[in-house]
């Protein structure tokens, strides 16, 4: 799978996770009156929309590395890590909204124009960080979570916005909400896979065997390459050891290792053990072939 292939994929899912939101926040807001205050209500509300949104963006590195034992755990952590940050988002854009106070007294005009849709926002934009945020804690790559977190960050903040200002600017549009929550949904994924991409090491796509056009974001620091499907770079069907090669970051240099010299590994036919790589390398993996590029 390309990585332009991996962004269609990340907004899709993006799409789908808001439509799955829609409903379900609905629900939530037709209960409204039985909370005892709006706070638990605010809490309710996030945890529900985060742990949708966590749920459907954490399959996307199952589905786009075609490893299926990955979606259940991605699943699973992802709506957990989300509906933790669903509450804490929207309970966060109401303390902005406190802060706002201030100003808020000033007008109601910019109170509801721009004062509370502002600080919702500012809620939607942390859930978004704790969505992001989800993958790197399931790899347990701190790079890659610091990464997704950024991407969910600034995703939930546009989104937001538009989930704020769409029943706002269009009071006589049909089902605003619904509007609102796609939008929010494909920001985060549009901007997660903007964000990935513009703060990786660059691409290893394979040029031969089963996989023949699957590409790797180089995004951790070590990323490990192999038979095994726990791997960062996981090629099964390719003859060589379980763990058999590692890439390496250091200073911001990629440097590919053998990690078993019972099969060859080359970088532009030279047998290495270590070998700092640049753009244009094609490195050789066993029977894997693998050329090193920028985009």
């Amino acid at each position: 799978m390309t990585t332009l292939a991996r962004k269609l994929i990340l907004a899709a899912l993006g799409i789908l996770a808001g439509a799955a939101v829609w409903p379900a926040a609905e629900l939530v807001l037709f209960f409204q009156p039985r909370f005892a205050s709006y706070l638990p209500f605010l809490a309710v509300l996030g945890a529900v929309t985060g742990l949708l949104l966590g749920a459907v963006f954490g399959t996307a590195e199952g589905i786009t590395s075609r490893i299926k034992s990955r979606i259940p755990a991605g699943l699973a952590l992802g709506a957990l890590i989300g509906l933790a940050g669903g509450a804490v988002g929207l309970l966060a854009g109401q303390a902005a909204l406190w802060l706002f106070g201030e100003a808020a007294l000033r007008s109601y005009r910019s109170f509801r124009t721009v004062v509370l849709p502002v600080s919702r926002a500012v809620g939607w934009a942390v859930l978004g960080l704790f969505v992001g945020v989800g993958e790197g804690v399931r790899a347990a790559s701190l790079k890659k979570a610091a990464v997704g977190a950024l991407g969910g960050l600034i995703g939930g903040l546009a989104g937001g916005f538009a989930l704020e200002y769409a029943a706002l600017l269009f009071p006589k549009l049909a089902y605003p909400r619904l509007l609102g929550f796609l939008i929010l949904g494909l920001a985060i994924g549009v901007f997660y896979g903007l964000v990935e991409r513009g703060l990786s090491y660059g691409v290893l796509r394979l040029l031969a065997g089963p996989l023949k056009g699957k590409e790797f974001l180089l995004n951790q620091r070590r990323m490990n390459i192999g038979q095994a499907r726990s791997n960062q770079i996981a090629l099964p069907g390719y003859r060589m050891a379980d763990r058999q090669a590692q890439i390496r970051i250091r200073r911001g240099e990629v440097s590919l290792a053998n990690l078993e010299p019972g099969v060859a590994v080359l970088v532009n036919e030279r047998k290495i053990q270590e070998s700092r790589l640049k753009y244009g390398d094609v490195l050789a993996i066993g029977p894997a072939r693998l050329f090193f590029k920028y985009e």
